[in-house]
């Protein structure tokens, strides 16, 4: 072939590559068989480079052309990868050179994404052994062109060369390889915003009993699996359906976003769950009945992926490990070196309360599950009727499970995965794979409450190494019902999925279970207050200003005693580390902290006295004092301090007292002071003094907005001399290596935007420019705005419910301050995509807004903004 027929025939292969790719890409819009699909395409991509590169071929002796990766597998997406291995005996022949160069370039002009290695049998061999990560690549192949007698020989040398060593020797990587998974992508199947190929329950556990079944069956089908018993004829059926599942909702993702995308991010579930047919029911939205089956998927294929490598490492492992005696204990169980079986499975029929044995002396053996239980106990599962949920020594030793220090989590864990836990507890059902569709809970309601059950037992055994490790742990030893507090944790959520006011309907659900559990009154009306009030610590702290006395006075009021108090404080805690990073830091644990300390101090005086806030304020001063070296300053700092609020005395530290003091000096000689300071994490304080002005603080919020900074929370004093003091919280600043030239741009930004009012706006058009980068699509709730009336005595205080955007918070406080309403106090909680900003606010008099028709047009002129930006 003449090098011009040469060119013209790549080009066309390649062309019909391209045609072929774009016509699965059109294919894909609409709902597609999943791994029919992909291994459609894969097999026509196939055979057009086979007819493309075969008649290119002057010599096939020797070498081979090779499809490996998930190509090899016979798996492909439009915007999958393509792994190509040339492989040659001793020699590469001199024309394949030329042929390997016009067919990769070709494909990456055509903009495949092109993976290619070219090398000998014993250089791969090497390459095999060194890269557990080739070595995987290359265990799946599928020929396409060369010498079929040259690769079918070397398919066969591959896998023999796996003898009793190296198998171990892979086994061990493998085992390596998916902790290594978990520590990267997490240790759980129930994240909100799953990686559906890396993710644990993803696809990649699947080509991982795959790799297995290739170097330990020589072939890597679920069937050989089956007839190997590696697998059940169910397991497997189960491993089907989640594969041509997850193979779905890939090739809708990748529709999707256009490019090879496999994180399941939460602006992009919506629209996917629609294209995969699902609609909104009784049972929750469409998106929600997606992402439920989505779980059930994967966690099957986690649960059963696992059994299976914990029952190739007890089969094939090394013998290092010592030898522990099997040992029959009570039930009777087996329990074979770590791990618990039945050892008289037809047992289970005649006394069904063997099962909450069974996972009690697991979690009192501190035992691994045996990898045959599970099935057997999804077997046995009908036989537990509704009595057994009541038997005392049933409830007796689930208890015990729950308030295990070590063990409860883990074997919790199992009773959900094997839906013993639905039947021992029903009202489960309704949260089982529950999705809370929004980026600050990080995990599924189910997986939720057991990380609240383990967050509980960390608090309790020290593992929290913060400030409030020894507060704790005077707090559970002065606790008089522990396992309420604890089984509170495990169903403080179990009314979503019901409706709205979930605390409420999970509050009915507690009382029953508190008479089927048989406790006492008193644990009764505890559980049930625990559960229905568990979100009033954090909504207190988040919501309201702590250094007013009436929100503290009336969360006291709703808590009633001490035991309560240290009850929901814990519970608080749990909760909230168990949701995820978002809804965790140094700042809201000392708010937290601050409100309990607060309310516990009114419970045990009986009052709130005036007294007491004097006698605190006069601490405080004597603590600035004692700051200040120079006396003449001292006596200055004196009198100043006499004339400041005792709101503004009670919310700051000394040392941000004197601070302060100094930046006031300042103002005499330059019209803006600006201090920021690094705190926790990606934190900032930030205080900034100036002569105020109406309107003040939405400057400051739209400055802060135009150079990336997010506000989370907000004091604003203002000073009888007429100087503003704003303290302002941020996170999120954008270059963390730059932070002086950054805060010095922001103190210019400011400093014009108070000179000049067209500045501010001449920022805020700049930012609002549209831009080419895909921003990340998050889910929207509807926007809402309520005015309380009742939560301070001075203020009337505005929560605005919406999601978060650039912008949002400038674009509230300008609209405040443009109906002349002065904003005193700012909340700002950004929990992932949703917003909670409560203001406290007065007119231009200082009092507060009372007139139920302001109130309205407040509402509407909010509302209107709010659906512009």
């Amino acid at each position: 072939m003449n090098e011009r027929t040469e060119r013209e025939g790549f080009f066309a292969l390649h062309r019909k590559l391209k045609e072929q790719r774009q016509a699965f890409s059109r294919f894909c819009a609409g709902d597609v068989p999943g791994v029919l699909a992909a291994r459609t395409y894969a097999q026509t991509f196939l055979q057009v480079l086979q007819n493309g590169v075969r008649p290119m071929v002057s010599d096939e002796r020797g070498w081979a052309f090779v499809a490996v990766g998930g190509f090899g597998r016979g798996e492909l997406s439009f915007a999958s990868d393509i792994d190509l291995l040339f492989l040659y005996h001793r020699r590469l022949p001199s024309f394949l050179e030329d042929l390997i160069r016009d067919l990769v370039y070709g494909l990456w002009d055509a903009e495949f994404e092109v993976g290619h290695v070219v090398t000998s049998v014993s250089g791969l061999r090497g390459l095999m052994r060194e890269d557990f990560s080739a070595e995987t690549t290359y265990l799946e192949t599928r020929f396409i062109a060369g010498d079929p007698g040259f690769y079918a020989d070397w398919r066969r040398a591959l896998l023999k060369d796996y003898g009793r060593q190296r198998r171990r020797r892979f086994l061990d990587s493998l085992l390596r390889y998916c902790r290594g998974r978990l520590a990267q992508y997490g240790e759980s199947s129930y994240l909100l915003e799953p990686h559906l190929k890396e993710g644990i329950g993803g696809l990649r556990d699947l080509h991982v009993a795959r790799w297995a079944a290739m170097v330990f069956l020589g072939d890597g089908a679920f069937e050989s699996m089956v007839q190997e018993r590696w697998l059940s004829p169910e397991e497997r059926h189960w491993l089907e359906q989640a594969q041509d599942f997850l193979w779905r909702v890939r090739l809708q993702l990748h529709g999707l976003v256009g490019r090879r995308q496999d994180q399941l991010l939460l602006g992009d579930q919506e629209p996917i769950a629609l294209r995969l047919g699902f609609v909104d029911g009784t049972e929750g939205s469409a998106v929600e009945a997606f992402m439920r089956l989505y779980y059930r998927h994967t966690a099957r294929i986690r649960r059963v992926t696992a059994f299976l490598m914990e029952k190739l490492q007890s089969e094939y492992g090394g013998g290092r490990k010592r030898k522990r005696r099997d040992r029959i204990l009570p039930g009777p169980f087996l329990l074979e070196g770590e791990h618990l079986r039945f050892l008289e499975p037809e047992m289970i029929a005649k006394r069904p309360g063997i099962l909450m044995q069974f996972f009690w002396q697991a979690a009192q053996s501190r035992a691994h599950f045996h990898h045959e239980t599970g099935q057997l106990i999804r077997e046995n599962l009908r036989h537990f009727t509704p009595e057994w949920r009541e038997h005392p020594e049933v409830v007796a030793q689930f208890f015990e499970i729950l308030t295990h220090p070590e063990m409860a989590f883990p074997v919790l864990k199992v009773m959900m995965e094997t839906g013993f836990l639905e039947v021992f507890l029903p009202e489960f059902a309704h949260v089982r794979y529950r999705v809370q569709h929004d980026v600050y809970h990080l995990y599924t309601v189910d997986e939720h409450l057991l990380r609240t059950v383990r967050e509980l037992h960390r608090l309790n055994t020290h593992e929290d190494e913060g400030p409030l490790k020894p507060a704790l742990a005077a707090l559970f030893a002065d606790l008089k019902h522990p396992r309420v507090l604890y089984l509170a944790a495990l169903i403080h959520d179990i009314g979503k999925g019901l409706g709205k006011n979930h605390a409420e309907r999970g509050a009915e659900m507690a009382r029953e279970m508190a008479g089927r559990f048989h406790l006492s009154g008193e644990e009764s009306d505890l559980l049930v207050y625990l559960v229905r009030r568990h979100l009033l610590l954090a909504e207190t702290a988040l919501k309201r200003d702590l250094s007013d006395e009436k929100p503290v006075v009336r969360c006291a009021a709703e808590v009633e005693d001490r035991e309560r108090l240290r009850m929901l404080y814990i519970l608080t805690i749990a909760d909230s580390k168990a949701t995820g990073p978002g809804a965790w830091n140094t700042w809201r644990a000392s708010l937290l902290r601050e409100l309990y300390l607060k309310v516990d101090r009114i419970l045990r005086r009986g009052e709130l006295r005036m007294e007491d806030v004097r006698v605190r304020v006069a601490e405080i001063q004597r603590a600035v004092l004692a700051l200040i070296a120079d006396a003449t300053e001292r006596s200055r700092v004196s009198r100043w301090l006499d004339a400041l609020s005792f709101r503004y005395l009670l919310s700051q530290p000394a040392d941000a007292v004197v601070r302060h003091y100094r930046m006031e000096q300042e103002l005499r000689k330059t019209p803006l002071v600006l201090d920021a300071r690094p705190l926790e994490g990606e934190m900032w304080e930030v205080s900034v003094a100036c002569q105020d002005r109406p309107g003040l603080f939405a400057l400051i919020t739209g400055v802060l907005w135009v150079h990336g900074l997010n506000v989370l929370a907000a004091d604003i004093f203002t000073r009888r001399w007429g100087v503003a003091l704003d303290v302002l919280r941020v996170e999120s600043l954008p270059d963390p290596l730059h932070t002086e030239e950054i805060w010095e741009k922001i103190r210019g930004d400011l400093a014009a935007a108070l000179a000049d009012q067209k500045h501010m706006e001449r920022l805020a058009a700049r930012e609002s420019r549209p831009s080419l980068i895909r921003k990340r699509c998050v889910p929207t709730k509807k926007d809402r705005v309520v005015i309380d009336e009742d939560a301070s005595d001075f203020y009337t205080v505005i929560e605005v419910y919406t999601w978060d955007r650039p912008g949002v918070l400038h674009a509230i406080t300008r609209t405040l301050y443009e109906m002349d309403l002065s904003i005193q106090i700012a909340k700002i909680a950004t929990p992932g995509a949703q917003v909670v900003d409560v203001f406290y606010v007065t007119d231009l008099e200082g009092n507060k807004i009372l007139d139920t028709s302001i109130h309205d047009t407040v509402k509407h002129r909010l509302l209107e903004v709010l659906a512009r930006c």
